[in-house]
């Protein structure tokens, strides 16, 4: 999926990763807008995605799958 279809399903309360995340980490938006990380940490939505700019941020994301940690 596409960065902004990952911020629109991150908004909609579900885990996402990217292609260049191991394994086990995923990000979410909680309740209050802020984006959590996997082990806790939280930063804000403008950050998050300052973080992550460049074509290659821009695909390879995908619903996070508790499954295939």
């Amino acid at each position: 999926m596409t960065k902004d279809e990952a911020i629109q399903a991150m908004q909609e309360g579900k885990k996402v990763t990217h292609d260049f995340f191991m394994p086990h980490e995923w990000v979410m938006i909680d309740k209050n807008g802020a984006v959590v990380y996997e082990d806790g940490n939280t930063t804000s939505l403008r950050e998050f995605s300052a973080l992550r700019v460049g074509y290659y941020w821009l695909s390879g994301w995908s619903l996070y799958n508790e499954k295939n940690k």
